[in-house]
């Protein structure tokens, strides 16, 4: 996958075609990617684990503070855990869970932190690249994080903040009938 900075260099350099082709595939991703609802058993390898995990490890963060802690739930009892806290699970074999850590997070002055943005994004990055190697999610924000952090002896200090069920889609799954539904760009977006 290439970056938006590195198509938008091409084109500045004259390399269109190029640049255009690569915009197109991601473009072409982010389209057709969506969350599943209905997984296989079928676990994901470790090696898939990782380069997904990579994508989150590269992701941007306010001054690079990278304040994330993920959790891979893949056992079957914590995966038990994880479908009583969540209806939203739907038969995945593992799982992430996003959390901030109060040890790296970037205040925000009086507004707070960086850490929902934060995972937010990194969880983003997660999710664009398990569509690339096949591997579906639904990013999760359905859950009681303080219950989720006691079942599960999260330490203090850690925020969950999203969860991410993540496996091989089943025969069955296909996107929600609202998947291809999009607000016109003049109702979402302003120019100043």
């Amino acid at each position: 996958m290439v970056s938006i900075a590195f198509a938008a260099a091409m084109l500045a350099c004259g390399c269109a075609q190029t640049a255009k082709t690569m915009s197109t595939d991601f473009l072409q991703l982010a389209t057709d990617r969506y969350s599943v609802r209905s997984f296989s058993s079928t676990p994901v390898g470790q090696d898939v684990i990782d380069l997904i995990l990579r994508a989150g490890q590269v992701a941007p963060t306010a001054i690079n503070s990278q304040p994330q802690k993920i959790y891979v739930v893949r056992s079957a009892a914590n995966m038990e855990k994880m479908n009583s806290l969540s209806p939203c699970i739907y038969g995945a074999p593992q799982c992430f869970i996003f959390c901030y850590s109060d040890d790296t997070v970037v205040p925000r002055g009086k507004n707070g932190n960086y850490g929902e943005i934060d995972v937010t994004i990194v969880l983003t990055h997660m999710m664009l690249e398990a569509a690339s190697l096949g591997v579906g999610t639904c990013p999760v924000g359905y859950f009681d994080p303080e219950r989720l952090k006691a079942e599960l002896g999260l330490p203090e200090g850690e925020h969950p903040i999203l969860i991410m069920p993540f496996g091989y889609a089943s025969p069955d799954a296909k996107p929600s009938d609202r998947h291809s539904s999009y607000r016109p760009l003049t109702e979402t977006v302003a120019y100043l």
